[in-house]
């Protein structure tokens, strides 16, 4: 596609003629194409994408460059958005309705908390901003991969075509004030395109050859290789590869794209140096205008490929997902691969003549004395607007219905969060010493809901993200002034509760023990950041320095009682075991002795494994095979056959070690449900719903630093244990004598499930 010729002198009186280029219809084409076989048969990045996106910058910019110096443009942000809209989302809504129904019929432990965040971030082209959110990287096929995960780059082209809108928009605004002219585009907008490009290449190569997954997915990261595009829009026209030359040079262009997936091994090599070499190669394309291999890219096929790429990329990926979990393939097998490739083919084709082609704007892009609200009207007239106006409002329907799931989603997570759960039907903890679980009750929560079924201080705002500034203070609720303090914040006795998500998700059961026995919950929670002193092994130095502060807080506060957690797994990234205390652990356990603080600290839960020793989430195992125990670990594997805090623990003053191994396992297994309750709500957390069943367990513990001063007389029938939340359940009485170092009962056989 040439761009806008040079004027000499006079300002243009209107945008320069342009021959369209069907064999950049047709490198796009081959460009996704490469996409999908990389991803299904090779389970690597193609470098297609790249292109695509190289394309979209040279297509999408240098088309609101030409408008903006057309005679009398239009200054209305709107035809430019609303042309843009119904030429991606429509096909986009079909896509994404389609794959969320195929997930809840074949794969359902594809739906939790992360999916449904990145079907909002999808919808609303934000999706690369979330996927490093949840620390997403980039991965090849597999039962466990987000079939959402792809979006990325329509969330990054997406961003992109409104920073060109806003700049076609200047340049409309320069013509309407008699400023503009091809001169000036080159020598204003075409410098700020430039300098934007350089800059972001050289952000995204700051890593060298091997990036992060955030830069991936960073939009700044990704925009030189559209702005690339869009400076050969500019200037394209004034670099002339010499005719006896453009032959060979197309050829190796396209050579260059194809062999982009063989020569780059790993993803994280994208979008730094390494995309030079597929960007080139079609650099390369552009600059040869025609001949060779340009005879290739405007075939008939090649071009049908280019009119249904953006539907084939939308439909190959979740597919492929969608199949490989439902048929439990560890990655997608090359038979599957070859039905997937032409279901896909099919449905792009499909899309693309029932979705895309008719609800796209096909009229010219309104100049300022254009009545295109008229127009418009005049359009419903005839049978084929009045289709166009129908099949807009499913696309809206479908939009409403997609967008409204994560709202839904919420709403049903608090309202079970306010819930009491009747313990003769879901004892959770219980039934590991001794509760009756009754038979053929379904387990709760669902893997939907227990992947958000997390403590207060995530909802409430009061826990650290991992990368939040040490300065920053995150000592007041979402509301802006309610403080981050739980149990009963009367109260003249504090617990301080420290540490990362491990201490994170006992917050509600120790809220519901601190409103029974009276005492208030200070927070210092940061994800993925135990306190450690004077040990950095196990953490980063960010952390490292948070935990030193937390450590000067809490002596500053002297509260009654501090509680973290004591262990980990060994090795450190979702090992089996046995576990064991870190060196930085008890340098913390004795600066607190050395303060007279007394600590109660809990045994860390168990990791998800699988037999092989993989990572696995035992809720979305639950909900795939229902098998508690498969689903679950081995005891022996998970832990060490003593608390290896126990012992240290002891040896220092008013310390108690609680074995939660009780809580979780029985002689043998660690089941991935217990007593109907869901244990976990993802692959090392437990669910709030389960963290509170354990109050029976707990509260011995607690009541050794809070004894119960007086027992309220036993009602009728046993008072029930909510989820989480409001209101806290009776209080259980007394024991008669509380013992100086309290001992949960032994766990029996675990129940039939």
């Amino acid at each position: 596609m040439p761009t806008v010729k040079t004027a000499s002198t006079a300002p243009t009186k209107g945008p320069a003629k342009t021959t369209h280029r069907t064999d950049l219809d047709g490198l796009r084409g081959i460009a996704i194409a490469l996409v999908v076989v990389f991803h299904i048969f090779v389970g690597r990045v193609s470098g297609g994408v790249d292109v695509f996106l190289m394309l979209s910058g040279y297509f999408f910019l240098g088309s609101q460059l030409r408008y903006g110096l057309r005679p009398n443009p239009s200054l209305n942000p709107w035809w430019p958005i609303w042309r843009t809209i119904r030429r991606l989302v429509p096909a986009l809504a079909v896509t994404l309705g389609t794959t969320w129904l195929l997930m809840g019929i074949f794969t359902p432990q594809l739906i939790g908390q992360e999916t449904i965040r990145q079907l909002t971030a999808a919808l609303t082209y934000t999706i690369n901003i979330e996927l490093p959110k949840q620390s997403a990287d980039y991965a090849a096929a597999s039962p466990d991969t987000s079939p959402l995960q792809h979006l990325w780059s329509m969330s990054v082209q997406g961003q992109f075509y409104l920073v060109a809108i806003a700049l076609g928009l200047l340049v409309a605004w320069l013509v309407r004030s008699g400023r503009a002219d091809t001169r000036v585009l080159e020598r204003t907008i075409g410098p700020m395109v430039i300098v934007a490009t350089i800059a972001s290449f050289a952000w995204a190569s700051r890593f060298g050859f091997i990036g992060t997954p955030e830069n991936y997915y960073s939009f700044f990261s990704r925009v030189w290789e559209l702005g690339l595009g869009g400076i050969l829009a500019i200037y394209g026209h004034r670099i002339r590869i010499p005719e006896r030359l453009r032959s060979a040079a197309t050829w190796l262009g396209l050579l260059m794209v194809f062999s982009t997936g063989f020569v780059i091994p790993n993803s994280l090599m994208f979008p730094g140096p390494a995309s030079l070499l597929p960007i080139g190669g079609a650099a390369l394309v552009i600059l040869a205008g025609g001949g060779g291999a340009s005879k290739l890219l405007s075939s008939a096929p090649a071009q049908w490929l280019g009119k249904t790429a953006y539907s084939l990329y939308l439909w190959h990926w979740p597919l492929l997902i969608i199949a490989t979990a439902a048929l439990e393939q560890p990655s997608p097998a090359w038979w599957l691969g070859i039905i997937i490739v032409v279901v896909s083919l099919a449905l792009a084709q499909l899309t693309y003549v029932y979705v895309e082609e008719p609800l796209q704007q096909h009229a010219k892009r309104p100049t300022r004395d254009v009545n295109a609200v008229a127009r418009g009207r005049e359009s419903l007239q005839t049978m084929v607007g009045r289709a166009r106006a129908v099949g807009g409002l499913v696309i809206a329907a479908i939009m409403i219905a997609l967008i409204t799931v994560q709202p839904r989603w919420e709403s049903q997570t608090m309202e079970m969060g306010m819930e009491f759960l009747d313990p003769a039907l879901y004892p959770g903890s219980s039934a590991l010493t001794g509760a009756n679980v009754p038979p053929n009750i379904e387990a709760v929560p669902t893997q939907q809901i227990a992947s958000g079924d997390y403590a207060w201080p995530i909802g409430d705002h009061c826990f650290y993200p991992e990368d939040l500034p040490l300065d920053v203070l995150m000592n007041v609720k979402k509301d802006g002034e309610t403080p981050c303090i739980y149990g009963d914040v009367n109260a003249d006795k504090t617990v301080y509760m420290v540490g990362g998500s491990h201490v994170e998700q006992w917050v509600s059961a120790f809220d519901l023990l601190g409103k029974e026995m009276g005492f208030r919950i200070l927070v210092d929670l940061r994800a993925s950041c135990p306190i450690v002193l004077n040990d950095n092994s196990e953490v980063n130095e960010i952390c490292a320095e948070y935990s030193e502060i937390v450590v000067d807080r809490i002596i500053d506060e002297d509260p009654e009682l501090v509680v973290s957690t004591t262990t980990r797994p060994e090795p450190r990234n979702y090992g089996r075991g046995p576990d064991s205390v870190p060196q930085g652990y008890i340098n913390f356990w004795t600066e607190l002795a050395e303060h007279d603080i007394p600590f109660l600290g809990l045994r860390d839960n168990p990791w998800g494994v699988d037999r092989e020793g993989q990572p696995r989430d035992m809720s979305e195992c639950w909900v795939q095979y229902e098998d508690a125990i498969e689903c679950g670990t081995l005891r022996h594997e998970t832990y060490a056959p003593v608390d290896p805090s126990a012992e240290i623990l002891a040896s220092l003053p008013n310390m108690t070690a609680v074995d939660t191994a009780n809580f979780f396992c029985d002689d043998t297994y660690c089941p991935a449900v217990i007593g109907n309750v869901v244990v976990y709500r993802d692959i090392h957390h437990i669910t709030n719903a389960y963290a509170v069943s354990t109050l029976p367990m707990l509260r011995p513990y607690v009541e050794h630093y809070f004894p119960t001063q007086e027992a309220p007389a036993p009602g009728p029938e046993p008072a029930p244990a909510p989820v989480h939340g409001e209101p806290a359940p009776e209080p259980a009485p007394a024991p008669e004598e509380v013992p100086a170092e309290p001992v949960p009962a032994e766990p029996a056989p675990l129940p039939q499930q």
